[in-house]
This record gives structure tokens, sequence and C-alpha cells, in this order.
């Protein structure tokens, strides 16, 4: 019987496997209100959701673009589309051609459609996303018979902290061979996951293992990270399998994953430059691997942790921006006191390179720097992974228990980033411990002292997060000892001199310039990313070049970014009407209080200083307006 015969048979009778997961999406897709047989009701979200969504998803997609592209030439003669959309189910990119595009853009397979079960019923987006796990949905499987046309997979993109970061979806019109696409579809998953994690750049060491020696440096080997205490701090798909862990369960340390010792590893990593070494021996199958510092280790005695570079400080970011060199000026005031940072701006905008260069200049430079990104971590785990968890606290523990991010930074700095993310109990347990300067670990009742510089972020203002009732304000007034606002890319005045040293960083020590069209381009887009949007963009035109070019043309540009520089003017009107909008709103609220301006300031839950400075820009743009100048 041949593929077509197969593909036939499973419109009409699924696979049994599979059955129970359709007939739940089908009951679950009743119970939010939809019909089979009724027009389908579109979801589509607006250019400003969908930019943001696409600024909250760079790094996502800079590394799923060309791995999507690689994938659908595999299967040119089908008739498909490659999809990526984010965990909410929102379609961010698609990669297809020919009359299935046309075809399924009709039922809204595009950039910017909802596919989540609430609006489209059982599909393979929003099911993969319900279940977190490879989804497969059979033409008449699909709720609504508009879509039942489609054949598709779907899978889950998991970051490398276990949360799901987005879904891979393909989707066809019954041509292609089905166990064929989702074997190439779950590879082209773990090839985006392996990217992500080797990208990060946190980690002391990397160790990349299979059973298997042929396996080791292909996409499909188990990667995983440690920091400098062994500690786990991300790993893959395959990692996770070959180790026998959960997607929702706690990170090991490196003992518990390979039964060997972290205090005697210098030799171990050594001998894996050569050849692969034996990681575990049971349970079967053995494991073995390659070992790579990535910086050296404090356990490790012949392996000593050089002394930070002053130079990579706050005088890396000082390119001239005057907005950036006041927040620099007053963050090195506060090094060295016990005074919290707050660092406020737009996602992107390099608040973690921020904290990174506060700790580097103040006293603790010699000592940890431990991140958290208080969004990125489940909200199931995230207590367990700041305060740690005693023996036995909960299903999947280790044995002996574990410490927690807030210990781990102890005696140097700890950078909780997206504070505003952070759970509502959670915040009243943090306040409780930065009062106390103690620790009580999940299922405890010992309290450890610790000593720790706290600096915080967010790419929202956390007043406002207060007025709604999502962030305590007690919190708040302790977290808001200094606070410092970092500019949007499109804001900063050094553009041009920021622009050559973030190239100079991505050429990795080729010399390559920007020819004046391109640089022309790059200073009048508006950067909704900001710098890692930038940066991410440098890398793929430095990696279009051919190895004798030494001048990025515009042809080198990203076709992402050409797209949404197309864009850009109808993106700056939408701004330009935001900001006639805020006006509009501040004088109002100053008239209506006979133009008090202490008083207009506290309903607008701003300060005097800043309705001042909204005050002038009003002013400013009335006067070019009369003048006839540009504002």
């Amino acid at each position: 019987m041949n593929p077509a015969d197969i593909l036939l048979m499973s419109r009409a009778t699924p696979p049994a496997p599979n059955a129970p997961l359709i007939d739940a999406s089908w009951q679950r897709s009743t119970e939010y209100g939809l019909s089979p047989e009724h027009p389908l009701h579109l979801d589509i979200a607006s250019r400003s959701l969908l930019s943001e969504r696409l600024e909250a998803n760079a790094r996502l997609m800079s590394f799923a673009q060309p791995v999507m592209e690689h994938l659908h030439r595999q299967l040119v003669q089908s008739s498909s589309l490659v999809l990526l959309a984010d965990r909410d189910g929102l379609v961010l990119r698609t990669v297809g051609d020919g009359d299935f595009v046309d075809r399924a853009q009709r039922v809204a397979l595009a950039p910017g459609a909802h596919w989540r079960e609430a609006v489209m019923g059982t599909n393979a987006i929003g099911t993969a996303a319900h279940e977190q796990r490879t989804v497969a949905v059979y033409g008449e499987q699909h709720y609504l018979e508009r879509n039942r046309f489609l054949t598709c997979i779907a899978t889950p993109i998991h970051a490398p902290t276990g949360g799901m970061l987005g879904i891979l979806d393909l989707s066809s019109d019954n041509r292609v061979t089905l166990p064929h696409a989702q074997a190439l579809l779950t590879t082209t998953a773990e090839m985006i996951e392996h990217r992500l994690i080797e990208s990060l750049d946190a980690g002391h060491l990397i160790v990349r293992f299979s059973p298997h020696a042929e396996i080791l440096g292909t996409p499909i080997e188990g990667i995983a990270l440690f920091d400098d205490a062994g500690r786990m701090i991300g790993c893959n798909r395959r990692a996770r399998a070959l180790l026998g862990l959960g997607n929702g369960q706690a990170l090991p340390d490196f003992n518990t994953c390979f039964q060997r010792d972290w205090r005697r590893l210098a030799n171990l990593v050594d001998a894996s430059a050569s050849a692969p070494v034996p990681l575990r021996n049971t349970p079967a199958p053995g494991l073995i691997g390659r070992l790579q510092w990535r910086r050296p280790p404090s356990p490790a005695a012949r392996h000593t942790p050089p002394k930070p570079d002053r130079r990579s400080g706050f005088d890396i970011l000082d390119h001239g921006d005057p907005r950036m060199q006041l927040a620099i000026r007053r963050a090195r005031r506060i090094a060295g006191h016990d005074i919290p940072l707050l660092i406020q701006g737009e996602t992107g905008s390099g608040k973690e390179l921020f904290a990174r260069a506060f700790h580097a200049e103040g006293p603790r430079s010699d000592a940890p720097f431990v991140a958290v990104n208080c969004a990125a971590i489940p909200p199931t785990l995230i207590e367990s992974e700041l305060f740690g968890y005693a023996a036995g606290a909960f299903t999947g523990a280790k044995a002996k228990g574990a410490t927690g991010r807030l210990q781990d930074a102890d005696g140097g700095t700890l950078f909780l980033d997206e504070i505003g993310d952070m759970p509502l109990p959670l915040q009243a347990v943090l306040l409780r411990v930065l009062e106390t300067r103690r620790v009580t670990p999940l299922g405890s009742s010992h309290e450890t002292p610790i000593d720790i510089a706290l600096v915080c972020a967010s790419h929202r203002p956390l007043h406002t997060l207060v007025a709604d009732g999502r962030f305590r304000a007690d919190l708040l007034f302790r977290l808001n000892g200094l606070s410092v606002t970092l500019p949007a890319l499109r804001e900063r005045t050094d553009f041009d001199r920021f622009l050559d040293n973030l190239l100079t960083e991505a050429a990795e020590g080729r010399a390559i310039r920007l020819s004046d069209a391109v640089r022309g381009q790059l200073r009048s887009y508006p950067w909704p990313g900001n710098v890692r949007q930038l940066k991410n963009a440098l890398r793929v035109m430095v990696a279009l070049l051919d190895e004798a070019d030494t001048v990025i043309e515009p042809a080198h540009l990203p076709e992402d970014l050409v797209a949404a520089m197309a864009d850009a003017p109808a993106i700056v009107a939408e701004a330009e009407d935001l900001r006639s909008c805020e006006q509009r709103l501040v004088r109002a609220c100053l008239q209506r209080h006979g133009g008090n301006i202490s008083a207009a300031a506290r309903e607008l839950g701003i300060t005097r200083t800043t309705l001042y400075r909204k005050l002038r820009q009003d002013d400013d743009t009335t006067n070019n307006a009369t003048s006839g100048q540009p504002t």
C-alpha cells in the first residue's frame, strides 16, 4: 500500500493512539462554544500586538527562520507550509510557496492569526499548545469543517529551562508522507533548541552526550549547560530524555546526572578533548560525551577564574548618549552601597548588560553574578528555583535537596529580570527575604543567612502593575532604591558609534564595514526589538557575506528586517498618534486640576519631573508645527 492510500485511510479512521487526544480536544472545542459548521470568526492580532509578539520572540525567530527554510526545501515536492507560532498559538512566521499558501491564507494560516483551540477548535498548533507535546491532526479530525482539507503536525520548541518557547508547525493538503514529515519536523525543532542553548551566554561547562559516539556533534545529541557550582542551568529535549527528566521537573546537578564527582572534573574535561569519555555506565544504555569549559570553574583547583576586565564594565556601554551616561553615572555612585538598583527599559534595550556592568565595577566583582529571568521559569518551579528546597519537598526532588539561586548569589549580585512577572504569592516571600536577609528553602524550617546586592529589571513600569493589583507596593518600595531608565535604541544619540561597536563584535575579527545605504537604513529603522534585535540582524548579515566580501550591502539584510522596514512608516505614524493621545490626556488632567502640577502628576501616576518633561515635549511639538519644522 502506498503512502497516499495510507493517508486517505488516516483521514477516515485516525490512528488509535491519537483518538483520545483528539476526542478530548473536540470536547474542549464544544465547551468553548464553537460549532463545526459555523463560519470561521477570525482572531487576527493588530499591527501593534503582532509587533510586540515579534519583538518578544526576536531571539527565537532569528534561530528558527533559517532552519524553517531548510525544512521547507526538504519538502519542496509537497504542497506544504512551515509555520512558527508563539506559545499562545499566535502565528509569527510562515515559509512556503505555491497554490497551497493561497489556500492556507484563506483559513488564516498566516502571521498574526490566533490558532489556539478557543478560536480554531481542534488543530495541531492549538492542541499542541494545550498538550505541550507533538500533535498531528489529520483532515477530518479538525473541529472546524473549513479546516478539514489540512493535515497538520505541530511540536513545541522548548526553552533550555524546560518551558515552552513556541510551536513549530507543518501544514499540508495531505500530499506529504506524514511519518517522514513528522520526523523532519521533530528534528527541525531540536535543531532550533540546539542553537538556542549553544547561544546562551551563561554556563561554565557544556556537556554533549549520547549513548553512541557517532551522534556527538549532531543536532540530535544531548546537550546540557552547568554553572561553576555544578548546577544544570539548561538542556535540550534529547538530554531530558536520556537523563529521564520530565519537562516540568527541576534540573539536577552534574553529580546526579552522570554519577561523577564535579570537584574532580578537570582531568575528565581534558581527556574528552581528544576522544569521547564515559559519563555514566548505568542505567543502560550508558552515556558517553565531550566536555568543554566555557569559563574556568571555581571547583577545579588548576582552573583559576580570571579577574573581571574593568573595561568590560560600564565603559563598553558608554558611546556618548546623554541618557545612558546619566544612568551609568548614577549607578556608579551606589556601587558598594546596600542600595537596590531597579533598571527600567523596553524589551531588548540591554538591561542585563547594564546589570552585569554594575556588578563588574563594584566591590563584589569577584563574587557570583546570578541572573534569574522571572518570566522564563514556569510558575510551579520559580519558588524552588529561587529559594531551594529540602530533601523530599516534592515529587521529583533530589534526595539531598538543593540550594536556590539566592544562596548561589551569596556574597555577590542577584539579578531578577522581568521582576514584574513574579507571581504575587512569591512576592511576599521575596519581600521577607529582602527584609531579613535569610532564606528558608521550600519544605524546610531552617533559615540560612545571605549577603547579596540586588538588581531588578522590568520592561513595564512597576507602579502601573501596582495600580493594577499585580505587584505589591511594599515590595516596589523595597526594590526601588535607585531607578534608572535605559533609552530605547531608536532614541539613542550615539547610534552610529554603538552600531560600529556591535558590528565589530559580530564580525569576530573580520574587517567588515557597512555600506552607506545599509547604514542609512539601519539608522532610520525604529528597532522595536532594540539592541537584541539589532545584534541578531548584524549576526545574520555577517553570516550572509561571502568569505572574500568585506562590505555589507542591502542584499545582505535579512528578509524579515526588509519587510519590517517597509512597514516602518506605518509604525512610526501609529506611534505619533499615541504620542498625540498622551499629550491630550496630560493637558486635560492638568486643566482638571487647575494647573496644579503635583495633583496632576499624582493622578497620572508619574513624577512631577516626568510631567514637566511631557509638557515641554508638547510645547516643542506645537512650536515645530507652527514653524513648519518636523517634530
